[in-house]
């Protein structure tokens, strides 16, 4: 099989499929963020990632993609995964209804769900996703150096009358060797060399769950060369391959949404 170069390359596939035809250790920086479990349907796909009826479904679909993630990663390179959280039997954090309603409300289908099994599956369960992902994820091999915390200031309102209001999702940094590339000093220089990160939630172009350009700029200048290759394999409206771009590195995108491949 003829490898793909993916230097400055958007490719519109199933991440899965398509990570097995990119040249093998070719990819400076991975980062990305799959899709919330139980909420947004893309392009009406009912069937897409983070459509299953049960969150260990969900878990074992994600780690299909992402075991293609190491042979396409140098051995210097690093792998951040942004993943956020939700609580057993609802759409997100909560169900949106009323004044708590939001403009994205739109966009939760209707999903159905694995029954309650009064132990991992019950109502008011916040269910780890990250956490069992990660911890899938040093098992497969991977060195798990940081599980960064991003603390969202602007958080839209997820209304509870008896738990605490969730402000933050986890940004796990992993390795596939002890030797790896990070320029400590300039995370020191942009106040990014510390696991917890305050960063305010931004819209970008049409889609409707973005990382925010000042997110993902520190991660691309301490992490990845400049002429290095930044690949995001969820890519969404290209967050991260616009800011690689001016920030001097070559970029590469999978996006499986021929709309917001366009």
């Amino acid at each position: 099989m003829r490898h793909i170069e993916p230097d400055n390359l958007l490719i519109c596939g199933d991440s899965r499929l398509v990570l097995r035809r990119i040249k093998p250790n070719s990819v400076d920086m991975i980062i990305t963020s799959p899709p919330y479990f139980g909420c947004r349907e893309y392009d009406d796909d009912k069937e897409g990632l983070g459509r299953e009826e049960d969150p260990r479904e969900y878990i074992r679909n994600l780690l299909e993609v992402l075991q293609e993630v190491k042979p396409v990663l140098k051995e210097e390179g690093s792998f951040y995964l942004n993943m956020g959280d939700v609580y057993f039997g609802t759409k997100g954090f909560s169900r949106n209804k009323g004044k708590w309603s939001r403009k994205t409300d739109q966009s939760y289908k209707e999903h159905s769900i694995v029954k309650e099994d009064g132990i991992y599956l019950q109502h008011k369960q916040r269910l780890m996703l990250p956490e069992r992902t990660a911890i899938a994820m040093q098992e497969m091999g991977w060195i798990l150096r940081n599980n960064i915390i991003w603390e969202k200031p602007n958080a839209l309102p997820c209304h509870s009358k008896d738990r605490r209001f969730p402000v933050y999702e986890n940004i796990f940094h992993f390795v596939k060797s002890k030797k790896y590339y990070f320029n400590y000093e300039k995370a020191k220089e942009l106040n990014h060399h510390r696991d917890v990160i305050r960063c305010p939630v931004a819209p970008f172009a049409g889609h409707m769950a973005t990382f925010p350009s000042r997110l993902i700029e520190p991660f691309i200048l301490t992490t990845c060369p400049e002429n290095g290759l930044v690949m995001d394999i969820f890519a969404g409206e290209g967050t991260t391959l616009v800011e690689a771009k001016k920030n001097n590195r070559k970029w590469s995108g999978i996006e499986n949404s021929y709309t917001y491949c366009q």
